[in-house]
This record gives C-alpha cells, sequence and structure tokens, in this order.
C-alpha cells in the first residue's frame, strides 16, 4: 500500500493547515505553530513520511526499481488533495509532500500567462502585479542585488506605495532572500534592518520611501550548504508567480508562469512555513482570505481584448507610449493610476494594464530580426547570425494560454537540508522528477537550469535543457533509459555550470559530463538515442559559451506526456538534488503543457543548430569546435571549484 491511512486522513481537505491555524494566533511564529499541529517531531520528520519511499541506498532510491501503485492506491491518493476534477493516474503517482500543509499539497488552479524570454520582461511582469496588489504581498528570491531588475521592483513598491496612499489604506511585504551572513551559524534566519537593506549592494526603498508599506526582511540560508533558492512571489493570496530568475542582472532566457485559482493557498501556506518566525505585523489576509475566484480571465478571451483586436491593442501601446513620453517631456506632476499609469520618482516607468495589454506591448516591440536581436542582448551586445529571416514571426516572449478550466497542480519542493553529503534524497521534487520518468508512457521534455535527467518505460523522448547536467544519479538514470531501447534528448548550455561545479563529488562541467556519457554507451545504437544540444539564441545560428555572457538559458521545465508538467525553481544538479530548498509546481493540463513546448521551441535554435556529436563535442560542418570549450583538466581544477563556489556565494555564479 503506497499510503497509510493515517496520511490520508492527514492530508484530506479540511484538516487544519499552518495559515489557518496562525489565522487564529497570527503574533506566534511560524515555527511553534507547526510544531503544534505536527507533533511529535515537528514538519522535516512528517515531510520524510510524506516522501516516496523505496528500499535501498540513497543512489538506489533514485535510479533503482520502484513500488508500482494500484488502482486503489491511485484512488486513495486522489483523496489527498483538493481537486475539483480527478488528475490522471501519472499524476497520482507523484508524491504530494514538502514544505506546505499536507491537505495543502494538491488542489486545482489556472495558468492565465507564461513568460519565456530575458529578465527583464519578467521583472516588467512582477512589477506590473505590484502596483495592482491592494493588500499585501509575499516576494521571495534566492539572492536580490542592487541592479536594473532590482530597481524596476522597488519603483513599483515605490508606485504601489503611493497608490495605497491615495486609497487611504497600508500594505504589507514580506520579503526573503539569501545572503549569507555568519550569523546564521546559530540562527538560519536572520530579519534584515533597514540600514542594511538601504546599503548600496541591496538598495531596498527605505521606509520614508515607502510611507503606505509595512516591509518586513528576512534574510535565510541554513549553513553550510542549504541554499534558499525559491524564487516566487504571492500577491494578496490571489495571484503566484513562480520563475526561474533571480533579482539581478544577467543575460539569461529565464521562465515564468503567472498562476491564480485554490493552488496560490498552497504558495501562501508554503511561504509561512519558509518564513519560520514571528511576523511585523501579520499578513493581513491571514484572517480575512479573499473570496474564492469562480471566472479567470485568459487571452483572447479576455474582455479588453474583445474589444480591440492583437493589431490594435499593438497600436494602442505605441500611442500610449509616445503619450508617456510627452508627459515626461512635460507636467509630471500628476501621475494616473489606470493603463500604462506612470510611476513617481527620476526613472519613471509604465505599468500595464493587464496581461492582454503587456504582452501586446512587447511584442510590438519585436517586428524585425534586428529588434529581436537587441530584445536578447541583455549582456554583451552581439550581431545575429541566424540566415533565417522569419525569426521576429516566431520568438514569442508572452503565451496568452488558451481559456482553461482549473486543472490539478500540486506544490512539489524541497526543504533546504545545510550538512554536507548526499544522503537527504527522500524529498517530494526528487521523486515528483523520478516518478515522471517513471511512469511516462510516451515521451519526456526537460528544460532546466542545472538539470539531468531520464525516463522510463515506452518510447520516451527526453529533452533536458540545463546550463549544467551533473546529478550523477540522472546522468546515471538516463544512461540507463538509453540502454532500454529510450530515446534521450538533453539541451544544455555550454560552459553556464559556473566554476563550482568542479569541486570534487559536485558532478562536473556540462562538457566532461557529455563525453562520460557518450563513452559508457556500449553501442552505436545507444549513442544515437542519446541527442545532446548545446543551447542557442534565438538569433544565432552556433552555440555560445557562458562566459561570453551573450545568449544563456536558465529555464527549468519537465513535461511528460505532453500534459504533466513541472516547473520552478528546481535545477538538477548536486545542489539543487541535495542541499537547497526548492519551490516547484506540478500540473495536470495538456493545454498548457503544450503550448509551454511550443514557447520553448519558439524562442530558441538549440535543435536547428547545437546538437554534440556522438563523441559528446559540438562541431561544426567543417568539424571544427566551439572557441573556449573544453573542460579544465590538472591539480588547479579544483582551485577553480574553490573560486567558482565562492562565487556562487555571493551571487556571481550560474545557480
Amino acid at each position: 500500500m503506497l499510503l497509510s491511512d493515517s496520511l490520508v486522513a492527514l492530508t484530506a481537505p479540511g484538516q487544519p493547515t499552518v495559515s489557518s491555524a496562525l489565522a487564529a494566533s497570527p503574533t506566534s511564529s511560524v515555527e511553534a505553530i507547526a510544531k503544534e499541529l505536527f507533533k511529535p517531531k515537528a514538519l522535516p520528520n512528517l515531510l520524510n513520511k510524506l516522501s516516496l519511499k523505496v528500499k535501498g541506498t540513497p543512489e538506489k532510491d533514485i535510479t533503482g526499481d520502484s513500488y508500482e501503485p494500484s488502482q486503489e492506491d491511485l484512488d486513495r491518493a486522489f483523496k489527498c488533495g483538493a481537486f475539483t476534477t480527478r488528475p490522471s493516474d501519472l499524476f497520482l503517482k507523484d508524491p504530494l509532500a514538502g514544505m506546505v500543509s499536507p491537505s495543502l499539497m494538491g488542489a486545482t488552479g489556472v495558468i492565465p500567462l507564461t513568460i519565456v524570454s530575458v529578465i527583464p520582461d519578467i521583472i516588467a511582469h512582477m512589477a506590473d502585479v505590484i502596483v495592482r496588489t491592494k493588500r499585501e504581498i509575499f516576494f521571495a528570491t534566492n539572492f536580490w542585488e542592487a541592479s536594473d531588475a532590482a530597481s524596476t521592483i522597488t519603483d513599483a513598491f515605490k508606485e504601489l506605495s503611493r497608490r495605497a496612499g491615495a486609497r487611504g489604506e497600508r500594505v504589507v511585504i514580506k520579503m526573503m532572500y539569501d545572503r549569507g551572513t555568519p550569523k546564521q551559524v546559530l540562527e538560519s534566519h536572520q530579519l534584515v534592518d533597514e540600514k542594511t537593506w538601504v546599503s548600496d549592494r541591496v538598495k531596498l526603498p527605505s521606509k520614508a520611501e515607502i510611507p503606505n508599506i509595512d516591509l518586513e526582511v528576512m534574510n535565510f540560508h541554513k549553513p553550510p550548504v542549504g541554499t534558499f533558492h525559491a524564487k516566487y512571489v504571492v500577491f494578496d493570496r490571489q495571484i503566484a508567480i513562480l520563475q526561474s530568475n533571480n533579482i539581478q542582472d544577467r543575460v539569461n532566457v529565464e521562465m515564468m508562469t503567472h498562476i491564480e485559482g485554490p493552488i496560490v493557498n498552497s504558495f501562501y501556506d508554503m511561504a509561512l512555513l519558509s518564513w519560520n518566525n514571528e511576523m511585523h505585523p501579520p499578513l493581513p489576509l491571514l484572517i480575512n482570505p479573499p473570496s474564492a475566484q469562480s471566472t479567470y480571465d485568459f487571452g483572447m478571451d479576455h474582455a479588453d481584448i474583445q474589444k480591440k483586436d492583437v493589431d490594435g491593442a499593438k497600436d494602442s501601446s505605441r500611442a500610449l507610449l509616445k503619450e508617456h513620453l510627452e508627459h515626461i517631456a512635460g507636467d509630471t506632476s500628476q501621475t494616473q493610476d489606470h493603463d500604462q499609469s506612470l510611476a513617481t520618482g527620476p526613472a519613471a516607468r509604465t505599468y500595464d494594464l493587464d496581461n492582454i495589454a503587456e504582452a501586446a506591448r512587447v511584442k510590438s516591440t519585436l517586428s524585425t530580426e534586428q529588434e529581436v536581436t537587441e530584445h536578447l542582448n541583455t549582456g554583451t551586445k552581439i550581431a545575429s547570425t541566424e540566415p533565417h529571416s522569419d525569426i521576429a514571426a516566431q520568438f514569442k516572449p508572452h503565451v496568452l494560454h488558451a481559456p482553461h478550466e482549473p486543472f490539478p497542480m500540486a506544490l512539489v519542493n524541497r526543504r533546504p537540508y545545510g550538512s554536507p553529503g548526499h544522503s537527504d534524497t527522500n524529498c517530494p521534487q526528487d521523486a515528483a522528477f523520478l516518478a515522471a520518468f517513471r511512469y511516462a508512457t510516451k515521451k519526456v521534455f526537460v528544460c532546466v537550469l542545472h538539470c539531468s535527467f531520464c525516463h522510463f518505460k515506452a518510447l520516451i523522448t527526453l529533452r533536458s535543457q540545463t546550463p549544467t547536467f551533473n546529478a550523477s544519479p540522472v546522468v546515471e538514470a538516463a544512461l540507463e533509459a538509453v540502454r532500454r531501447g529510450i530515446e534521450v534528448t538533453i539541451i544544455a548550455d555550454l560552459g553556464f555550470n559556473d566554476e563550482g561545479e568542479l569541486l570534487p563529488f559536485q558532478g562536473g562541467t556540462n562538457e566532461m559530463v557529455a563525453e562520460s556519457m557518450y563513452k559508457k554507451l556500449e553501442t552505436d545504437a545507444q549513442r544515437s538515442l542519446l541527442r545532446m544540444y548545446w543551447y542557442t539564441g534565438k538569433d544565432q545560428k552556433t552555440p555560445l559559451n557562458f562566459r561570453d555572457k551573450s545568449r544563456n538559458c536558465h529555464v527549468k521545465l519537465l513535461i511528460a506526456d505532453e500534459h504533466i508538467g513541472i516547473q520552478g525553481n528546481g535545477n538538477q544538479d548536486v545542489q539543487s538534488w541535495y542541499h537547497s530548498q526548492e519551490i516547484n509546481v506540478l500540473i495536470d493540463s495538456e493545454v498548457v503543457c503544450k503550448e509551454w513546448l511550443d514557447a520553448i521551441h519558439s524562442n530558441q535554435n538549440s535543435l536547428l543548430h547545437g546538437e554534440l556529436r556522438k563523441d559528446g563535442i559540438w562541431r561544426d560542418a567543417d568539424g571544427r569546435k566551439l572557441p573556449g570549450a573544453g573542460a579544465p583538466t590538472g591539480p588547479f581544477k579544483s582551485l577553480i571549484g574553490v573560486k567558482g563556489a565562492i562565487q556562487r556565494v555571493r551571487g556571481e555564479g550560474g545557480f
């Protein structure tokens, strides 16, 4: 039996949650509430019980045979979530646990918008939603760094404060990030004082700059290696944004999903557990949660777009931008609180009324190949080398999803584990990825930052896009899948794995792993089933090394059988598999998964130009290798790894 009677009872809808218990005592610490609810040994022990468990050592747990759930097991799993429709069997085989109250692990929701693009596009959407907020925001990022990205967010906070003041209201913002400090040896959760958060390296707004916002900042790290790698925002307990990027200026293409529906309460509960301590002041919607949504707006179905076609929306966006520029040149003493509102301050910004206006505005600036190249040039400026002429037509940063009913979702996370070693494998995130691989019956697509994936059963196509593919369990599992006749496709970034991957037990670089994987396969037939690619930008005809800082990809996504998707923060490197706190959402939607796949392929040229030869090395038509390719060797390799590890702590590496 996969699920015990006690577990089914614990996870049944209506059971007490951290959110509901904290609402009854909003000034208590979250940790105390969790311990009271889940006696006798607090939440971590509970999460271990809820994780997928199979016999053997941790590595055998990941790659070995597993218990095959019966139909009775699946029926019982269905009862463990607040689902309005029954999920598919593949969905129910994934564990539903980790950093969230058990009865909230599974729910339903919708995804009106996905963005697959450079960081400024995602940050702009976050800013749009920030200024529309009415009561509260919970903002979590692995690393917050003073930057253009951070300035966009802080300007939005200032505009939100202005709007709240005009309404005669206050907004509460809780922010979490990971900036390691020696104090965390004694206490991993450290409140940040105003002097620190306004310092040059952070540059959050002072209290005087946001007089109608109550801001509280938490610095969380579980020493020595338990990183808070989470990246998400919860707005007014009604919208969750889950993204792959930190709040930094980087050249990466990233992925963000805008999520609504009952699953947002699961994000909310997870955020409370992450905070751990008392809140001063408490979040206002703890006690008075918003009413459940009954309808949602999607793409062309949106009320605003019914009045004008997409071309009309583009024309409107251009006109509004012209009006905005004229306004800046003239009197800026007045601000508007409607479509394309102006933020106050020296760097006035525009804000979109809704997702439709936002998507139309961005697309209106991408009508030529040159405009796409300029859009991607967030780092070192380079020219397009792609000879095809339809780049602009294919490139679509914003995906306004087709209308759909709420579908099953689950949070599949992992808590941070600070101790060195590779023993902490019984976590929902790792188990969910592996369950998707084991039980998929058609094909699997994987597109992630630091990742490695494998798949089981039937003819499966594994596609993995990741700056680092090196966690040994998944590397070995991918090879085993190939040996069983399964096609495995991996898209990784050349050189993206920061130099810290060269430390002992960290898995090595992508080049090292690729060459090793092909050498381990015994026959040409097996090697033909392993298809590996270096990420190639949409406007490029060859892959570019991460060190060039011009075209990189940081997306984290897995899709199985074209209807099960896992998206979020988790990489497939050693750090994410064994140590970092990661937040991911597992969905069961054919509509969204197919549109995700289309967006991923439309925004890159990896499958066209990035394939490696069967020795694990990329060569052009004349047999030439890429400049700068090749893994470091020799006695100084580990010293390079130490340098990379230091960069990671400082937020300067790729993670």
